[in-house]
């Protein structure tokens, strides 16, 4: 099965969040799989300057608002080997950031990415896969149109449309006028398309318009359709698809995030020899300017510093949590009055709270390795990645039972032995401190705590459990739909 996957990040080298991970790592897993993927990113500064890229074609264009806007297309390959072709087009992705730069988004984005979508869907066609698989807001015009476009349309007449959302809360929303820049028919500003309350909706027309719709985890799809302050909306839009909309749990890259051969951290270890672990919190509270104590848990953060990600509560609960026997490390940045306050915070509780206002993957790495405990005490988590990277890492997740981390997190009891992190159920910060004070004493019960360590070792969510769920997917909504 020939499957062409876009996207608007990648990692390693055009990370903002968890969906790079995803790009980067699922490939990979479908070729294990026996699937022939090509993945389409744009052509970011930041990846043109560090991967060996050659000409596939020039001179392309499509047309925004009746002006030509001209691309090219080059071949590469990602970091795992995965054929990639990049779109190129120096105006929109010759630029530093992603997204935008110093927390604020670049005005066009909309006209950004609907430029690298429509860009996209005609390498797609050259491809000619038997999927496209179109993630997130950003590549939601890829299948409005694969059916919208005549001739994309005829190009695209035995190819499956699929369609991820990574996080329901972005939906690339603009105006009747920018509608005009996807170049198709006024028809499809309708209700059954891309209308939504008089604006456009990439999001939704995707939804509306793929052939199959999936998210990045079972619960998170539950959420989605049964809630409206999670669905944003578009819950009743999704409950539409039936059996076409289903949660996919996001696997985890055990090739990048694995104590036993990481290169970030103090000292590699594993579920068998885990004193490489008490190496690897020394050192990371050496680094954080943190004094050692041998018996008070070291509790971890990375993450974006918003309130989806639970940093209200914490910032409401700070002194109760502090009034707690452990030490946190939070490496974060995002709202800039959220940052002031942990960072007065931190010298408020010295000795007890260190905070690092940035993103470092080696930084994420040790955090990971050095912690004890690692904390996601968030709103809403489509999936979340880094609670699977501290189970991989001994690690115990404390987290709020909402989208991924309820189906991959669940509560230790000592009586049984069974579970692997900590799990509160209500968003509120008292809850969140009682689940903290849980692992607190856990961590004082030596043999209880060695008990969590191996539950916590023995997850297992790799990639090619995923990538064997959207292969069968993909073959059931080809049979369904007669695609041949």
């Amino acid at each position: 099965m020939k499957i062409a996957i876009i996207a608007a990040e990648i990692a390693p080298w055009a990370k903002v969040g968890g969906l790079a991970d995803v790009i980067g790592a699922l490939p990979a897993a479908f070729r294990a799989a026996g699937a022939e993927p090509v993945v389409i990113v744009p052509g970011y500064k930041a990846i043109l300057d560090v991967v060996h890229a050659t000409p596939v074609a020039t001179g392309l264009s499509v047309t925004l608002e009746g002006a030509p806007e001209e691309f090219s297309i080059l071949q590469a390959s990602d970091a795992r080997g995965t054929p990639m072709q990049l779109i190129v087009h120096d105006g929109y992705f010759g630029r530093e950031g992603i997204y935008g730069t110093d927390s604020r988004d670049y005005p066009d984005n909309l006209r950004r990415f609907i430029f690298f979508s429509r860009a996209a869907a005609h390498a797609a066609a050259i491809l000619k896969p038997e999927v496209v698989h179109a993630h997130d807001w950003h590549a939601a015009a890829v299948p409005i149109v694969m059916r919208a476009d005549p001739v994309l349309a005829a190009q695209f007449k035995h190819t499956l449309r699929v369609f991820t959302i990574h996080n329901l809360a972005f939906q690339g929303i603009g105006t009747r006028d920018d509608f005009d820049l996807l170049g198709i028919a006024p028809s499809y500003f309708s209700i059954d398309s891309v209308e939504f309350h008089g604006l456009m909706n990439l999001l939704k027309g995707a939804v509306r318009i793929a052939d199959g719709v999936t998210t990045v985890s079972p619960t998170y799809a539950h959420e989605v359709t049964s809630s409206p302050e999670l669905g944003f909306g578009l819950e009743g839009v999704l409950r539409e698809k039936n059996g076409r909309f289903v949660g996919i749990l996001n696997g985890a890259d055990y090739h990048e995030w694995d104590p036993a051969h990481d290169e970030w951290i103090a000292s590699k270890y594993s579920p068998a020899h885990r004193d490489g672990k008490v190496a690897c919190k020394r050192a990371l509270l050496e680094a954080a300017k943190l004094p050692h104590r041998e018996t008070t848990p070291l509790v971890g953060i990375v993450s974006r510093m918003t309130s989806q990600k639970g940093f209200d509560l914490l910032h409401d609960a700070l002194d109760d949590v502090m009034r707690l026997e452990m030490q946190l490390i939070i490496l974060a940045a995002g709202d800039p009055l959220m940052e002031k306050f942990f960072q007065r915070a931190e010298s408020h509780y010295r000795g007890q709270l260190c905070v690092m206002l940035e993103f470092d993957n080696s930084l994420a790495h040790r955090v990971q390795a050095g912690s004890d405990a690692f904390l996601m005490p968030s709103r809403f988590e489509p999936c979340g990645l880094t609670q699977m990277y501290a189970l991989r890492y001994g690690s115990a997740p404390v987290v709020r039972a909402t989208g991924g981390l309820r189906d991959t997190v669940s509560e230790f009891n000592p009586a049984s032995g069974t579970g692997n992190g900590f799990v509160f159920d209500r968003y509120t910060a008292s809850e969140m401190v009682a689940a903290l004070a849980r692992m607190i004493k856990i961590y004082h019960d030596v043999s209880a705590w060695q008990r969590l360590m191996t539950n916590a070792f023995a997850a297992d969510f790799s990639w090619e459990r995923a990538a064997t769920s959207y292969l069968q997917l993909f073959e059931k909504l080809r049979r369904d739909l007669a695609i041949s």
